[in-house]
């Protein structure tokens, strides 16, 4: 049975099976991060600063370059999702497997989300009809 989440002003149905972590108050974010069993995951954050899309897109590329090295950014086109949205999918190695980092920029209800869905290639191929079934079906609160 799916479960569902209710908050940061939004409603959708997910997995019963995938592991929430709210954000604390004291992290300055606020969002919240769905573990898939597999070992990916799918966040969610209201983006409180007023960046520019690409700021904010560039900003999130360096984060991921200091922490894993070279990354590749590519424009993707995510057909029946959330309307006003900007998709970007990051590459970069991880060990020796190859991490798919997929970062949606939305404005639902009047309010701008990050949506950041990632994990291993396969895992991703494995999870991605189950992202895109969340995000055709996310709602205002």
């Amino acid at each position: 049975m799916p479960a569902t989440f209710e908050s940061l002003g939004i409603k959708f149905l997910y997995p019963d099976n995938w592991t929430i972590t709210n954000r604390s108050a004291e992290e300055g974010i606020d969002g919240v991060t769905f573990d898939l069993p597999s070992g990916g995951f799918f966040s969610l954050e209201r983006a409180r600063n007023l960046s520019s899309n690409e700021e904010l897109i560039d900003a999130i590329q360096a984060g991921i370059a200091k922490e894993y090295g070279e990354v590749e950014r590519t424009n993707v086109d995510v057909p029946g999702a959330i309307a006003g949205e900007r998709t970007v999918d990051f590459q970069f190695y991880y060990l020796d497997l190859i991490i798919i980092s997929r970062l949606m920029l939305a404005r639902i209800n009047d309010l701008k989300f990050v949506i950041q869905m990632q994990a291993e290639s396969r895992d991703f191929d494995a999870n991605e009809m189950v992202f895109q079934a969340i995000l055709k079906q996310i709602r205002p609160e």
